[in-house]
């Protein structure tokens, strides 16, 4: 999904990108547990889609952490442990983690 660039989003709209985005990181695990050669690790991916599905628990049940604590583990692993997935994938997560971290409306 692209995104619309806002300054401010609501919750309902990061719900909305990690429910775009969840398909293509499962999508992509079942292609590795199955052989089939791509980005991510099997294991990478698992914790990808974990992080992305507790996200939207504590945004669906209204319980994310302030402003200051929402950080998403995935992205610290992109930048220092060099975690490689698809291109386009790392793009939506990326943009996830930006609306996370500080571009909601509180």
């Amino acid at each position: 999904m692209v995104l619309k660039r806002k300054i401010r989003y609501e919750i309902s709209d990061l719900i909305e990108e990690i429910d775009a985005v969840l398909p293509k990181v499962n999508k992509e695990l079942e292609n590795r547990k199955q052989g089939i050669p791509g980005y991510g690790e099997i294991e990478q991916l698992e914790a990808i889609k974990e992080e992305l599905e507790e996200i939207k628990k504590m945004a669906l049940e209204n319980k994310l952490p302030p402003k200051g604590e929402r950080w998403v583990k995935y992205a610290w692993y992109f930048t220092h442990e060099n975690w490689k997935i698809e291109p386009s994938i790392e793009e939506e997560l990326w943009d996830i983690a930006d609306i996370y971290h500080r571009k909601l409306k509180e």
